[in-house]
């Protein structure tokens, strides 16, 4: 009786660990939209780019952070640059009040992400935790090269949907899309969704929270700042304390799109270098000209976001003299009119026709510090708004572009120069299962559209015009250009007629309606559901790209694209044109066009790239744009990288290291880590290659099994370590028993 008592306290207790690890097992999951030009890395947390964090380690990162464009890592005078990331981090926060217990004392909140300082606060397990995160592919091609039969027209072409639940009782699911069209790349849609399930932990089988949830606040805090490469190559960081803090950034407001970006002013104080121009004048003159590492200026982005919806139906019903139709504990503070209000004269607003208090609730600019410790009052009612637009007879607060605007959340000026910036909604009541919604879009561009006034400054409440680069440039006392557009033009990664922040704002209203917006654009008069159909151009094939006979390389494709179809079709296809570049971000040599039908024995599309300055050892990108009658192209889906190389020798002989010696870089054509690499030439197919220190230490183990000419080392030791300047030996031997050896030299 005792073993079998025994047995049944064990098996109850091994199934409450299976649900318990089944509920508590979530782990922190990240994907990235990479199909676009605007490249970023969502969580099944909530977090966007990473943690939020300004301090020493915020200085690289391994994953999209706003990347604009994409693949931009490079390496310059021997420092390797993460590349063009835009924020130091973002995320969506939550704040509410179960019914029957008001005040600051009963708040509940989530910081889903944007929360953290040098180093960000871990949200997961805490204020979030996640559910499901999926990506739907939505390809016109299938990756083996034909016509995808599940294509659909009237959706995004990338789609990842991630899901959490929070300590608010709020569950939070947030659906983003991405396209890879020329007009529609440098965006990425969010779809937010809160629903009320009262569910605290993540496991859906229990509910904490019942009860109407009151003053419910959502908001969005993104840390902006352009870019990660410009702070770096001027101040040789990219951190709140340190470049940063400088306020060489501005925030801008646009009233027509609902749209904050940001951009950089100055440089130390010194209005001459805003945009951050690359500081070594011979390189600004080599990158201007040519497009390489993005052009001569090292932080043109304007990167940003605007709102496509917010819901108004749920917003609280606010009557200061009724409480019984009264659903906010702050409606003592609206009055209508009334800017004097006291204590509470910063977060002065209106109540509309329909007693709902008009929005943006918040609308915020902050220090790098968002530790929870400080933020909790930014999502309680009060503070989590800085001020609102009143009379505009008032002589301390502009115009409005709109009468409508009078009596919203207004911008913060006075800290114009901070990267915090925090925009919220509300505040909601949400009855158990119900839901409201907020779109938004985050975009990017080649700076705002110049000379637009828009409400922008270092002081309060200062308007402006947009600033424009096609100005100025003297880099050390020498005069590069005197409009630097003019003589220069944009970089090739931008690539329509899209080009500044405001017309990718424009786009993503249009991809969200269906149609151009009027404006200004008011987010509440939208549509809850987005229509997503966009116009589209025939897709870049599916590419393979091969070493060929002759130290050539080909590239090839099939004919599917010949037959896509499209109810919004942007022209029928003439054309591929065939590009190279040195780095994945370009810029992108045209090497030729291939007309449409000119197909080989085999009925395949090639090019073959004959030229013979690509060495072997070399890496270059490649890709294939379809090209239609009007002269429209497509993105640059299929951008492939490749190694020149030959076939493996027939036997081991005498192995070649290329350079010997290394000095600072390899010599070998390109960006990123291939500046680093060393070469080992004439390898049979399979051969183990071992390398030591002058001491004799062994320092790392190659096995090569590829018949190839050849295999490359980027100078990292087993324990993963950059291997320091002096003399190496190495030894290769095959499973026949042959062997042979060698010296070379690495000074840096």
């Amino acid at each position: 009786m005792k073993k079998k008592i025994i047995l049944i306290i064990t098996l109850f207790l091994m199934v409450s660990l299976i649900i318990s690890l089944d509920t508590y097992s979530q782990i922190r999951e990240f994907k990235i939209h990479d199909r676009g030009m605007l490249h970023h890395t969502v969580y099944n947390t909530g977090e966007l780019g990473r943690g939020w964090m300004y301090g020493d380690a915020g200085n690289k990162t391994n994953v999209p952070v706003f990347e604009w464009p994409g693949r931009s890592a490079t390496i310059l005078e021997g420092i390797e640059y993460s590349g063009q990331h835009n924020i130091i981090g973002a995320g969506v926060w939550i704040g509410a009040n179960l019914d029957g217990n008001p005040g600051l004392e009963n708040r509940l909140f989530a910081w889903c992400g944007g929360t953290g300082s040098s180093s960000p606060e871990v949200s997961m397990n805490r204020w979030s935790f996640p559910i499901s995160m999926d990506e739907i592919e939505n390809f016109p091609l299938l990756p083996n090269g034909d016509l995808n039969p599940d294509y659909d027209p009237d959706e995004a072409e990338e789609i990842i949907i991630a899901k959490w639940s929070t300590s608010a009782g709020i569950t939070v699911t947030r659906t983003s899309r991405a396209w890879s069209y020329p007009d529609y790349d440098d965006m990425i849609i969010y779809e937010y969704e809160f629903e009320h399930t009262g569910d605290t932990d993540g496991d859906l089988a229990t509910v904490e929270i019942e009860g109407t949830l009151k003053d419910v606040i959502v908001g969005y805090c993104y840390g902006i700042g352009p870019s990660m490469y410009g702070y770096q190559r001027h101040y040789g960081e990219w951190k709140y304390n340190g470049a940063m803090y400088k306020g060489d950034q501005r925030h801008f407001w646009d009233y027509d799109y609902w749209l904050l970006y940001h951009m950089d002013t100055e440089t130390a104080g010194d209005t001459t270098l805003a945009g951050k121009p690359e500081p070594n004048p011979a390189f600004f003159k080599e990158f201007a000209e040519t497009g390489k590492n993005g052009g001569g200026i090292c932080s043109p982005q304007a990167p940003g976001f605007c709102f496509l919806y917010y819901d108004y139906d749920h917003l609280a019903i606010v009557d200061p003299d009724n409480s019984a139709v009264n659903e906010s504990e702050y409606a003592e503070f609206a009055r209508i009119g009334d800017a004097t209000a006291g204590i509470w004269e910063n977060v002065y607003y209106e109540i509309d026709e329909n007693q709902r208090i008009k929005q943006p609730w918040g609308h915020r600019q902050d220090s790098g510090n968002t530790k929870s410790s400080k933020m909790n009052n930014r999502a309680n009612i009060p503070q989590s708004r800085y001020g609102g637009f009143v009379s505009p007879n008032s002589s301390t607060w502009p115009e409005p572009p709109s009468d409508r605007w009078i009596g919203r959340g207004d911008m913060s000026f006075k800290n114009s120069n901070r990267f915090n910036n925090i925009v919220a909604f509300g505040p909601y009541t949400l009855d158990p299962g119900e839901k409201i919604k907020v779109v938004m879009a985050d975009v990017c561009g080649y700076g705002a559209e110049p000379g637009k006034r828009i409400e922008g400054g270092q002081t309060k409440q200062q308007w402006g015009t947009n600033p424009t680069w096609n100005k100025q440039f003297v880099i050390d006392g020498q005069l590069m250009t005197e409009n630097y557009l003019d003589d220069f033009g944009y970089p090739d990664y931008v690539n329509s007629d899209v080009v500044n922040v405001t017309q990718v704002a424009q786009k993503a209203f249009e991809a969200y309606l269906g149609k151009e917006p009027e404006l200004p654009a008011w987010p509440e008069d939208n549509p809850s559901e987005g229509v997503y159909q966009v116009p589209t151009p025939v897709p870049a094939p599916v590419i393979k790209v091969e070493n060929w006979p002759g130290n050539k390389v080909r590239v090839s494709w099939k004919r599917a694209v010949e037959n896509f179809s499209h109810p919004r079709l942007m022209g029928e296809l003439d054309k591929f044109n065939v590009y190279r570049s040195n780095s994945g971000m370009g810029p992108w040599t045209l090497l030729g066009t291939v007309q449409l039908g000119n197909v080989n024995s085999e009925n395949m599309y090639e090019f073959i790239d004959t030229d013979q300055d690509f060495r072997v050892g070399e890496q270059r990108y490649y890709a294939v744009t379809s090209v239609d009658e009007n002269g429209k192209q497509s993105g640059k889906t299929n951008i492939s990288l490749h190694q020149k190389n030959i076939r493996s020798v027939a036997k081991l002989d005498k192995v070649y290291v290329v350079p010997n010696p290394f000095v600072v870089k390899s010599g070998f054509e390109g960006t990123g880590e291939v500046e680093k690499q060393i070469g080992f030439y004439a390898l049979p197919e399979k051969c183990t290659i071992r390398i030591f220190s002058y001491s004799g230490q062994l320092i790392q183990t190659i096995e090569h099994d590829d018949a190839i000419y050849s295999t490359e080392w980027l100078q990292v030791t087993r324990s993963e370590q950059e291997i320091a300047s002096g003399v190496y030996f190495y030894v290769v031997t095959t499973p026949e028993g042959e062997k042979t050896s060698g010296k070379f030299i690495i000074i840096k």
